[in-house]
């Protein structure tokens, strides 16, 4: 079964990659993410965009030409968190001075040294190949020798290489990229804290390789609006589990009058998980909507249908409604009110990435998103200033939770609604940004949920109930930038089932400041310090983070 699933990777790889390889690629900007492949942090997009109807149709769920952007729509559960301490983020953040000199230059390199062990290496190494041609190499390295318990018994290891490419032609845009990831942990959270054996007992990684192809139209006078992208990824951890996940996407805009569009929006995604038994998951949906659009407000409406199927267990079909209205009450300001259903793919990847202390033979189950009422609205000041908000109720059905397992606290498993519970979650999100060109820049996010109606699950564990963000950025006489990030996050509740004991966690409270000196056009040197407050917080119950932690080193862009 083991070469079966080789052979199935190997063989589809080759497919997705020969047409890539032939690609070339131009300068992109985003951030190397650990669940999806993106072009290098520090280049920018330089090719000029095709009018495409996707962008003539205003969602008020995502417009990327404001300086925020609407996060609610399509909304996933409300279980993601900020990356916290032990993981360092750099200096760069947004259009800053240090991205204006990164786009002068196709190469960087960057390495540092922190306390905790930590050493840190990154670079980026590209091949221009005219204005809309590129190919670029990434790789990284983030390893924490110590940990915050137990010493070499809580480090944290992360290493990464990517190969990527994208080209434009008159009538299609071509992307690729192929990457490996590979994360090192232990399962530290031993109560009391004895470690009295070696550490190879209670070590954990896996690795991924990941693929994401992407084709679209780049024809600026088409009526058909078109973009195809796969994401092939295998993933197989020390503890004898693997997965291959395949997700194709297609999103197709067809222009019927100046008013109406037709969309067709479809996802696939095939999910095998091999670990004490070999688990077929798949999962299809079709969304076609029509959307009606006037200058002061936009209408849409269509079905979500929706197949959920796992080899000889289940076979399940549904067919939810989707109605949504916007509309500018005047300049500048956007309200929005609409109703949705969907159907979440859950699988071992992506619970991984989310907690990676999960128990070996966790249960999968896709999530169900049975009934989404939302309302909220958007105003962009000319002062700079931009303010949105969002409320919602939505019941879900399989919603799920991580807790300490019932017989190893140290490690999680994955906990769900049972098939009479409908889980009932009250989300409120609020965002405001403001910025001085050139200066200053901040941004203040909070989201609040209640859940109800748990059934046996209790409480929704190791969820928070309140979080907020705040993030600013300044640039200091063009040439020192100063960023800061805090993190709050209250109202998470753990249990040890061993015990019977329900545990209130310490509100999360995290502090972090990052300082970038441009010493020329190619010179930098960057400190970035996380935790600066030295709280000792859990975000999963007996897994304290490191206390103050910090990174300094230097950067050569050429």
């Amino acid at each position: 079964m083991q070469n079966r699933i080789y052979k199935i990777f190997l063989n589809t790889l080759i497919v997705v990659c020969l047409p890539s390889l032939k690609m070339n690629a131009q300068k992109s900007q985003g951030e190397v993410k650990t669940d999806d492949i993106e072009i290098y942090k520090d280049t920018k997009v330089s090719l000029t965009q095709a009018n495409r109807i996707f962008e003539k149709i205003p969602n008020v769920g995502d417009d990327s030409r404001k300086l925020i952007r609407y996060e609610f729509v399509e909304r996933k559960l409300p279980v993601r968190t900020p990356e916290f301490s032990p993981t360092v983020s750099m200096p760069q953040d947004g259009n800053d001075k240090t991205d204006s000199k990164a786009a002068k230059h196709s190469n960087i390199i960057r390495a540092g040294i922190g306390n905790y062990g930590h050493s840190f290496l990154e670079a980026h190494l590209g091949i221009p190949m005219g204005q809309d041609n590129y190919h670029g190499i990434y790789i990284k390295h983030n390893n924490f020798r110590l940990g915050p318990v137990g010493a070499n018994y809580s480090g944290t290891s992360q290493n990464l290489a990517k190969i990527h490419s994208r080209t434009s032609f008159d009538a299609v845009k071509l992307e690729g990229a192929l990457a490996w990831e590979r994360r090192g942990f232990d399962f530290y959270g031993f109560t009391p804290k004895n470690y009295d054996f070696p550490e190879a007992q209670i070590f954990n990684s896996w690795n991924k390789f990941n693929f994401i192809g992407a084709v679209s139209n780049n024809n600026k006078e088409s009526k058909v609006d078109y973009q195809f992208k796969s994401n092939l990824s295998y993933l197989y951890t020390h503890l004898k589990a693997n997965e291959l996940v395949f997700k194709g996407t297609v999103n197709a805009v067809f222009s019927i009058t100046d008013e109406l569009s037709a969309v067709l929006d479809g996802t696939l995604v095939l999910a095998q998980r091999q670990d004490s038994l070999t688990l077929y998951r798949n999962l299809y949906k079709l969304k076609p909507t029509f959307q009606y659009k006037t200058d002061r407000f936009t209408i849409t409406a269509g079905l979500n249908v929706i197949n959920d199927r796992e080899k000889n267990t289940f076979n399940n079909s549904y067919l939810y409604p989707i109605v949504k209205l916007d509309a500018q009450v005047m300049e500048g300001i956007k309200v929005f009110i609409g109703y949705e259903g969907d159907v979440y793919a859950n699988n071992l990847t992506s619970y991984l990435l989310e907690n990676q202390w999960l128990n070996r033979f966790i249960e999968l189950r896709n999530t169900k998103k049975t009934a989404d009422f939302y309302a909220g609205g958007k105003a962009s000041l000319q002062n700079g200033l931009n303010l949105e908000a969002k409320i919602s109720y939505a019941n879900y059905k399989d919603f799920y939770v991580f807790n300490n397992s019932r017989t190893d606290s140290t490690r999680f498993e994955a906990l769900y609604s049972n098939d009479s519970t409908t889980v009932k979650v009250t989300n409120f999100m609020a965002q405001a940004s403001y910025q001085i060109p050139e200066m200053f820049r901040s941004n203040l996010k909070l989201d609040v949920n209640v859940f109800s109606g748990l059934g046996n699950l209790k409480t929704a564990w190791h969820r928070p109930t309140f979080s907020a963000t705040w993030n600013n950025t300044f640039t200091i006489k063009q040439k020192l930038l100063v960023s800061s990030d805090l993190y709050f996050l209250a109202g998470i509740k753990g249990k040890n089932f061993i015990t019977d004991k329900e545990i209130k966690l310490n509100p999360i409270v995290d502090l972090n400041f990052k300082f970038t000196y441009l010493i020329s056009e190619h010179f930098d040197v960057f400190v970035s310090a996380n935790n600066v407050l030295n709280k000792n917080y859990q975000r999963y119950l007996y897994y304290p983070t490191q206390g103050v932690n910090f990174l300094g080193g230097l950067s050569y862009s050429f």
